[in-house]
């Protein structure tokens, strides 16, 4: 990660991710990103956090990371689960939210790991 690494922490609550769209769409901003693309920075920052903490009950935080490089934003997103996540289900609407990071962003995955749910975010500016 690059130099400029900025962390945030919040709670691990669908109520808090409007602060993770605070920070990626200010980060995207400073990094010379167009409307659309700052636009298409806090969309995927929003379904990623929702892919994360609906995935069963979180524990303390959800932390975030984002650096820039190059033109490129890169963000990750880590929480911790109380009990094994069990990710949705829903095939509507994961290919739903699969088709809106597809069109947002360069590159994305969520993971789930035992009780660590994680995910990464690559968007290039134009």
């Amino acid at each position: 990660m690059a130099d400029d690494a900025v962390t945030l922490s919040i709670p691990a609550s669908t109520d808090r991710v409007r602060l993770a769209r605070v920070l990626a769409a200010t980060l995207a901003d400073e990094a010379g990103f167009d409307y659309d693309e700052v636009e298409d920075v806090r969309i995927a920052v929003d379904e990623l956090c929702f892919a994360l903490l609906d995935a069963g009950p979180t524990t303390g935080t959800l932390d975030l990371t984002a650096s820039r490089d190059d033109g490129s934003l890169r963000i990750d997103g880590t929480c911790s689960f109380s009990a094994q996540p069990t990710p949705s289900t829903d095939e509507a609407s994961s290919e739903l939210t699969a088709q809106i990071l597809s069109t947002v962003v360069d590159e994305y995955d969520v993971s789930f790991d035992g009780t660590v749910g994680r995910f990464r975010l690559v968007k290039t500016r134009s």
